[in-house]
C-alpha cells in the first residue's frame, strides 16, 4: 500500500520546478548575450578646444540629485524609513531644485506633476559585485539583468540596451565592490554621464581612464541616500547644473554638454556636520561665476573670495599645475594636453569637480564608439550552447528510458 503524498510534498516539487525556471531564465540571460569585439581607443586631439562652460550663465547653477531611496517592498531593498514626504522635507529644506528618487527597479512617480520631475530609477539585482547603473529619463523599467557576475561583455550589452530605454545611462559607485574595473573604462562606451562622487567610493579613477582614453564622460555627484532620517546620509554630494529652469529638456541637454560640475560637499569622516549647519552651508554654498577659454587659456573664478587651492588635472589622471589661496586661477592648455579637468578646493571642506575641456578636430563633437558585435563568434559560442542542451536533453531522456526498463 502506497503512502498517500501529503502537501508538503506537492508545494517541495511546486518550489523546486520554480527554481529550475529560474536557473534557466538566469541562464537564458547569460548565455543570450552577443559576443562584442572593441576597436582601440583614441585620447582626444585636434585644434579645437571644447569648454562645456563656456556660454554659461553663473546666475542659473540649479542643485541637483539623482539618486535616493525610497522605501519599498518592505524595506528589503534597503530604503530605512525614507518617505516620500520625509524626502521632501528634507532636501526642500536644504534649497535642492531637484532630487530624484532612483528606487531599485521601479519608477518612483511621487513628484510627477512638478516641473522638475525627471523619471530614474537604479538597474542591477547583484548584491555581491555590484555593476549598478541609473536610468535617468526613463519611461519603464527593463527588467533584464546579469545578478551575479559579468564581464565585459555584458556591461557594454547591459548600457547598450538600457540607453535605449532611457536619456541617460549612468554607471553609478562604479568603484564600490569593483562593480566597473577602472581598466574596463578604457573600452566602454556610449554613455556620458559617470557617478564620480558617491558615498560608498568616488570613482576619479574610472573617470579618468575614461577620458585619458578619449571618452567624453561627464561627473555627477550623489548622496545614494537609504535613511533619510540619517543627517550623515543627506547633502554628502550633490550636481550642480546650469539651466534657465527646471525644465526636463533643458536639464537633458545641460547634461549632454556637460554643463554641469559635480560637488563634495560634507566629508563625515573629518566634518560631521548636523542637518542643521547643513542647510545653512548648503543655501550659501559658493558656485562657479567662470570657466572660460581665452585662447588657449582657461581662466577659473567662483563665488567665493578665494579659493584655497585649484589643481588642473590632465591625461592619466597627472596634476598639471596648482594653485593656492587665489581669487581666480588659470592654466594654459599645452599642445600635447588632450583634456584638462579642475579641481576646486574652496575651504578644505567642499570640493568642487568641474567637467573637462576636450580637444577634437572640429566644432562638430564626434563620439567615439568602440563596441560591436562579432557575429562569428556570437554565431559559434550559441551553436556550442544549442549542441551542449540537446545533448543534455537527449541523456536525461535516455536515463530516463533506461530507468522504466
Amino acid at each position: 500500500m502506497s503512502k498517500k503524498k501529503g502537501f508538503w510534498f506537492y508545494f517541495g516539487r511546486v518550489m523546486a520546478g520554480l527554481g529550475i525556471a529560474l536557473l534557466l531564465l538566469i541562464l537564458y540571460i547569460y548565455l543570450s548575450v552577443p559576443t562584442y569585439s572593441f576597436k582601440e581607443p583614441k585620447p582626444f586631439g585636434g585644434e579645437y578646444l571644447y569648454n562645456p562652460y563656456q556660454d554659461m550663465n553663473p546666475d542659473q547653477w540649479k542643485k541637483h540629485h539623482f539618486h535616493c531611496h525610497s522605501r519599498k517592498f518592505f524595506g528589503i531593498t534597503n530604503g530605512r524609513k525614507s518617505k516620500e514626504v520625509l524626502i521632501d522635507s528634507v532636501y526642500q529644506a536644504l534649497g535642492y531644485d531637484h532630487y530624484g528618487i532612483s528606487d531599485y527597479m521601479g519608477i518612483n512617480a511621487h513628484g510627477a506633476e512638478k516641473e522638475s520631475y525627471i523619471p530614474a530609477y537604479e538597474h542591477g539585482y547583484g548584491l555581491f559585485r555590484k555593476t549598478h547603473q541609473i536610468c535617468i529619463g526613463a519611461e519603464k523599467v527593463y527588467w533584464p539583468d546579469f545578478p551575479f557576475m559579468q564581464n565585459l561583455n555584458m556591461k557594454q550589452h547591459m548600457i547598450n540596451k538600457l540607453g535605449e530605454r532611457c536619456r541617460f545611462v549612468m554607471p553609478a559607485h562604479a568603484s564600490f565592490t569593483t562593480g566597473y574595473k577602472v581598466n574596463e573604462m578604457m573600452l566602454l562606451s556610449n554613455y556620458r554621464l559617470l557617478e564620480v562622487l558617491n558615498p560608498y567610493g568616488n570613482a576619479f579613477e574610472h573617470w579618468d581612464k575614461a577620458l585619458s582614453n578619449g571618452h567624453r564622460v561627464y561627473a555627477l555627484g550623489d548622496d545614494d541616500t537609504h535613511d533619510i532620517t540619517n543627517e550623515h546620509e543627506v547633502c554628502r554630494n550633490l550636481t550642480m547644473i546650469n539651466t534657465p529652469d527646471l525644465d526636463q529638456e533643458h536639464v537633458y541637454d545641460a547634461l549632454d554638454k556637460g554643463l554641469c560640475y559635480a560637488v563634495e560637499f560634507d566629508n563625515w569622516y573629518y566634518y560631521p556636520l548636523t542637518l542643521e549647519h547643513k542647510i545653512k552651508d548648503a543655501r550659501s554654498l559658493d558656485y562657479l561665476t567662470q570657466a572660460q577659454l581665452v585662447g588657449d587659456t582657461l581662466m577659473i573664478r567662483t563665488s567665493a573670495e578665494t579659493m584655497k587651492e585649484v589643481q588642473f588635472i590632465g591625461q592619466d589622471g597627472k596634476v598639471l599645475k596648482t594653485e593656492v589661496d587665489i581669487p581666480t586661477a588659470y592654466y594654459v592648455i599645452q599642445p600635447e594636453d588632450t583634456y584638462v579637468r579642475t579641481r576646486i578646493d574652496l575651504n578644505g571642506r567642499n570640493f568642487l569637480y568641474l567637467n573637462p575641456v576636450t580637444r577634437h578636430p572640429s566644432p562638430e563633437l564626434n563620439d567615439q564608439r568602440l563596441d560591436y558585435i562579432n557575429y562569428a563568434q556570437t554565431g559559434l559560442y550559441w551553436l556550442v550552447y544549442v549542441v551542449a542542451f540537446v545533448a543534455l536533453i537527449w541523456y536525461l531522456i535516455k536515463k530516463a528510458k533506461e530507468k522504466e526498463a
